[in-house]
């Protein structure tokens, strides 16, 4: 970050400026949230117009496009596979993480046009650690519903960008979940090609009634 290259010329000059671990990882834990703050607003203000309203398939080419730029969706596929990312081919590799990203963009986007009237608050995190790991904490809220918790655990990456590669709600974490249940299955069947398939499966399904 521009910051940091700034504080790493400025410090052989001036010693006595130094900044603490937790002060780097306040700013972190801002910048990360900041990301977040602006990917839920341009979703939640672009499902709202008839056209994506309408259109399922079209509101899931915007949500995939606003996904990639905040997700390391290939790290949260390959967090969710675990040890069986030893057992996967390079061509399974990619069809897994091609096929379980569909399979979380539409249910992110049915959910989002689910629930037009959904907003965000934002919790603090103290971060102490600068180690290019920190936790987006929020709450959904919804018309006469209890708010949902649902946090994102981030990492910068090589680039400089801070990338989810968890969603943990109502203290369920989407890559422990997915991968246990992924487990089971390759375990019953000893093949990672009948999760594949699954994912196929559900993602050729017809959009529900009002959604398309």
């Amino acid at each position: 970050m521009f910051h940091r290259q700034l504080l790493s010329l400025l410090i052989p000059l001036f010693g006595f400026i130094a900044l603490s671990p937790a002060a780097l990882a306040a700013e972190d834990t801002a910048q990360a949230r900041q990301i977040i703050e602006n990917s839920s607003e341009q979703i939640k203000q672009t499902l709202k117009q008839s056209v994506y309203q309408d259109d399922f398939n079209k509101s899931v080419q915007f949500v995939d496009g606003i996904v990639a730029q905040f997700a390391d969706m290939s790290k949260v596929s390959l967090l969710v596979l675990g040890k069986n990312i030893r057992k996967a081919t390079p061509d399974q590799r990619q069809r897994f993480i091609k096929e379980f990203q569909t399979l979380l963009v539409r249910t992110y986007t049915r959910a989002f046009l689910e629930y037009k009237d959904w907003s965000i608050t934002y919790s603090p995190y103290k971060d102490d650690k600068d180690d290019g790991r920190t936790l987006v904490k929020t709450q959904v809220h919804q018309p006469r519903q209890q708010p949902i918790d649902v946090n994102y655990r981030m990492l910068l990456n090589k680039q400089g960008e801070w990338k989810v590669y968890d969603i943990i709600i109502g203290g369920i974490s989407l890559v422990t979940n997915y991968r246990t249940s992924f487990n089971e299955e390759i375990a019953k069947t000893g093949s990672i090609d009948s999760v594949i398939q699954q994912l196929i499966d559900k993602n050729n399904k017809p959009v529900p009634k009002g959604e398309s």
